[in-house]
């Protein structure tokens, strides 16, 4: 199991790694390679795990930005050998049919030794057929799109009749589904949006779960002061990192240090199962 933090800015890679000397999995959008595919994958390489690349169709389908699948393509003609993983332009989550399209586009003429894209399947309606489709086409490595809240029904289903094709959930580090489907890799951005919201995960070792734990004290959330097992959660921060609860309101990158450690500590508790 392999969990993927979305960055936007390449350099949290160099802060996490100084304070931690641990390799995260990084994914990146191709909206925001700009500025950053150099320190990617030159300049912090070595201090990242496996590398992913994201076609930003999360954002498309948003309405944020604007991206056509030939300068997608040419992107990763360019580049993709850089990555271990590139994902397809899956752009309309409505239509399956488009997004096939797309990806037959832009496995056409691929260069020699370029990376196939990863296909992401969208349909509501016969989700088990449009996988298949794409293992008959050669495919290893499948895609559940983010919008997209699969029943444990189909998730059974897909083990038992691809057995070797890897999974790969966007946007989805939901705790029942990762531990129950184990899929192969899994990636969210919760790490930093919880950070700026003021809050940071921890595993708790006495309940044998995660926290999300609000430094300031909002309502409807576990509260850093009022935490109930507030010495461990000190003593952790205290000994791992040398933070306290001030250093942590101040510091958005101490945030998003403890709280990338923690999507390290997820993964390291999935794959000991």
């Amino acid at each position: 199991m392999k969990i993927f933090n979305v960055v936007t800015d390449a350099d949290i890679i160099s802060v996490f790694y100084n304070a931690t000397k641990i390799k995260p999995n990084v994914m990146i959008s191709y909206p925001y390679c700009k500025g950053n595919i150099y320190k990617l994958v030159v300049e912090y390489r070595d201090m990242i795990d496996n590398l992913y690349l994201d076609s930003g169709a999360f954002s498309i389908q948003k309405g944020k930005i604007s991206i056509t699948v030939s300068e997608y393509r040419r992107f990763i003609r360019r580049y993709g050998n850089q990555f271990d993983a590139v994902f397809t332009l899956d752009d309309d989550f409505s239509n399956p049919d488009h997004n096939f399209n797309y990806q037959a586009y832009m496995e056409e003429s691929m260069p020699k030794g370029a990376k196939r894209p990863i296909p992401v399947i969208h349909d509501e309606k016969k989700p088990i057929e449009e996988f298949e489709t794409y293992v008959d086409q050669g495919h290893d490595y499948i895609a559940i799109g983010s919008n997209k809240k699969l029943s444990d029904k189909v998730y059974e289903e897909i083990k038992v009749k691809f057995p070797d094709v890897k999974l790969h959930m966007f946007g989805n580090l939901n705790r029942k589904m990762l531990f129950t489907h184990r899929p192969y890799s899994a990636d969210a951005s919760t790490w930093v949006n919880q950070a700026g919201m003021g809050s940071i995960y921890y595993w708790d070792a006495i309940d044998n779960t995660d926290y999300l734990i609000n430094l300031g004290g909002r309502e409807n959330k576990d509260d850093f002061s009022s935490f109930k097992h507030k010495a461990e959660l000190e003593s952790f921060l205290s000994e791992k990192f040398g933070y306290d609860q001030s250093r942590l309101l101040a510091d958005t990158s101490a945030r998003w240090i403890v709280n990338l450690y923690f999507f390290k500590q997820l993964e390291d508790i999935l794959n000991a199962l």
